[in-house]
């Protein structure tokens, strides 16, 4: 990536995708922060970065709506006339068994996690590829992948979509476009942290991340012109368990 690249980052608003958008902000690339129904927290993020002499815009839409994404992606471009790269971070975390789960969970794991980022990075493909410009996709997955738990199978096998996305994309869209993953392990709790602590002793690093290691994680993927269909895994080793 060069100073002034234009990075989409998918579900910016809240968590580790406020974290990356504030990290490549700080790397000097203007950010198209993509939201679905934290509309606020965007602009906040955005008035933020911008109070800061970041470039910065929002684009709201809804990922879920495959009928939509190239719309969406032309609304992406709009802003700064140029899309560089794109980071899918959107992500939902449905805790439904196999007995609860149903077709609508699992229509809105796919849509979300395997059918936007395939099509986002298409029609970033394209745009690139009008442009005689080259540029970057980085999928955000799971390292539990490699030992789901039985609590979200419907979850795990969308983004086990996605890992496989990478591999496919990655030699589909090249050499316009290098597609890699970060497979990110314990970083943000979702509850009191209590788990987080119980984990953290059984991890090969007896520790836990935080959101700077998955943001530096995708710097190194969007910037590292010789690596492609790669997956790096953000876990402590957990991976290795």
């Amino acid at each position: 990536m060069d100073k002034g690249d234009v990075i989409i980052v998918t579900g910016s608003a809240k968590r580790v995708g406020r974290e990356i958008a504030l990290f490549l902000a700080q790397k000097g690339c203007r950010l198209v922060l993509h939201c679905n129904t934290s509309f606020t927290e965007a602009v906040s993020l955005q008035k933020e970065l911008e109070g800061k002499g970041f470039g910065v815009a929002v684009v709201q839409g809804d990922l879920c709506d495959t009928s939509r994404l190239q719309d969406l992606f032309s609304r992406f471009v709009e802003p700064f006339g140029r899309v560089d790269g794109l980071v899918n971070s959107a992500s939902v975390f449905s805790r439904k068994s196999i007995e609860e789960v149903d077709v609508a969970t699992w229509q809105q794991d796919m849509a979300l996690h395997a059918a936007a980022p395939f099509f986002l990075a298409k029609y970033l493909y394209l745009h690139l590829k009008a442009r005689q410009a080259s540029g970057s996709v980085v999928n955000i997955t799971d390292t539990r992948l490699s030992n789901p738990t039985a609590s979200r199978p419907s979850y795990y096998c969308s983004k086990g979509a996605l890992a496989g996305e990478t591999k496919a994309l990655a030699i589909a869209l090249a050499p316009t476009v290098r597609v890699n993953e970060v497979a990110p392990g314990l970083i943000l709790p979702f509850d009191d942290g209590q788990y987080f602590s119980q984990m953290a002793q059984k991890l090969p690093l007896k520790t836990t991340g935080n959101p700077s290691a998955v943001c530096e994680a995708v710097w190194f993927l969007l910037s590292s012109y010789f690596v492609t269909g790669e997956t790096l895994r953000v876990d402590g080793g957990q991976h290795l368990l």
